[in-house]
């Protein structure tokens, strides 16, 4: 899965969790979530549930940084990372 891929699948997440009653929000890949009011503190920890279970990475409490999860781009690089450091099972 390619970064553009975990992000447009981070943005239909956050789009239909966070946006659904701001359907015209506008926001690219490099925002800030939190600074645009997309998401608030709760909004990173359910971000941090959807990475989990979608992309089937683990997140450590040391990931939950404004690096990682505070863009979509971000989000899309760590999850691309952390996918490519998995050891096949």
């Amino acid at each position: 899965m390619t970064e553009r891929e975990i992000t447009q699948r981070t943005r239909a997440y956050v789009v239909e969790n966070f946006l659904y009653m701001r359907q015209d929000f506008r926001f690219d890949d490099q925002d800030s979530l939190l600074t645009k009011g997309v998401i608030d503190s709760l909004g990173v920890m359910e971000l941090v549930e959807f990475v989990s279970a979608e992309f089937g990475v683990q997140v450590d409490p040391a990931d939950i940084t404004e690096e990682n999860f505070g863009t979509l781009a971000g989000i899309a690089r760590f999850v691309a990372a952390k996918r490519a450091t998995r050891t096949p099972a």
